[in-house]
């Protein structure tokens, strides 16, 4: 079954018209585990990267940071989900671990899940996502003149004081390509040995692109509109309890990974994110998700998409309580790109 997101409640136009004129589209990306080559859109895949182009690098001074080696982060993942397979008693409250994986996982444990420690060497960027413009409709929009690819890297570790990082999240970086000019890919991309924490390291996933509309935050909107909208709430709450739809929840902002649509603000107030360049006032390109959303917006095949026991959804990342975006100045593709986290 291909993931798709259920029809929303009703259509929040038609009780407020004026919304009209702030939709956006946006892309849901679904990722879902998978193989994924470079020349596919995929979340934790390969990227299609000229074999003639130095892969890059954080030279950060991250001195004798401890973390976690990426096979070791793997081996963690796979008993976990190994033992949640396994038949149990029906009164069983966790997952059925043999002794020896008691073991591993307690060594995880005893270190806060940092068991390993960096030797302050450069860290090989890691290969987050790629996005093909043919397979996300959002994302020719924000693509530099005679582009059609976007790949996006983060460095393992936090603690970088630039506008491409933030204090829930690592340092990213934003790049376009030409696929033609491409001639020859890099037959196996770097990794680095040693990643901070076990959720910034991505699953491989596929994306099943669907297009959606969003409608802004409240805090967007004139105040006018956004009390009105408030008292419909109300009197639609009072008519049906907790089945009335919610406009910030149920109506609005699509939740989970996607390209391009509305950010949200729902852990603190509205923060315009402005161009560090030019002062412009950014649009959201992307949105790291780490789970969660309305349950109106839970795609269909959600029951066989959670089958993998990774508390952050199938990709298994987390850069921020729930979610890490990435913003670009609508003026000049070129100006740094900003990220924020709710």
């Amino acid at each position: 079954m291909r993931p798709t997101t259920p029809y929303r409640p009703l259509d929040i136009t038609i009780p407020f018209p004026e919304l009209t004129a702030y939709a956006r589209t946006a892309t849901l990306l679904h990722p879902r585990r998978g193989t994924p080559t470079a020349a596919d859109s995929s979340v934790g895949g390969p990227l299609l990267w000229p074999a003639d182009e130095a892969w890059p690098v954080c030279g950060e001074a991250h001195g004798r940071a401890r973390g976690v080696r990426p096979e070791r982060a793997r081996r963690y993942e796979r008993i976990v989900e190994a033992a949640w397979a396994r038949p149990r008693p029906a009164d069983a409250v966790g997952p059925s671990y043999t002794a020896g994986e008691w073991v591993e996982l307690d060594e995880m444990s005893d270190a806060a899940y940092q068991p390993d420690r960096h030797d302050g060497s450069p860290l090989p960027l890691l290969a987050l996502a790629q996005f093909y413009a043919r397979d996300v409709p959002d994302l020719a929009p924000f693509a530099p003149a005679g582009t059609d690819l976007l790949q996006v890297l983060w460095c393992p570790f936090t603690g970088h004081d630039d506008a491409s990082a933030h204090d829930f999240g690592p340092s990213t970086r934003l790049i376009w390509r030409r696929t033609a000019d491409v001639r020859e890919a890099l037959p196996e991309q770097p990794e680095p040995p040693i990643v901070e924490r076990t959720q910034y390291l991505p699953t491989p996933c596929v994306l099943f692109p669907e297009r959606v509309v969003d409608y802004p935050f409240a805090d967007y909107l004139p105040k006018e509109l956004d009390e009105r909208i408030q008292a419909w709430e109300d009197a639609f709450t009072e008519r049906a309890g907790d089945a009335a739809p919610l406009y910030q929840y149920d109506l609005s902002l699509a939740p989970g990974w996607k390209i391009g649509g509305w950010d949200s603000w729902h852990r603190t107030d509205l923060i315009r994110v402005y161009c560090g360049v030019c002062g412009t006032e950014m649009r959201l390109l992307l949105t790291i998700d780490s789970g969660g959303g309305a349950p109106s917006w839970r795609p269909y095949d959600e029951a066989r998409a959670s089958r993998s026991f990774s508390l952050h959804g199938p990709t298994g990342i987390r850069a921020a309580r729930d979610e890490y975006r990435a913003f670009v100045c609508p003026t000049d593709p070129s100006h740094p790109h900003r990220m924020s986290s709710q």
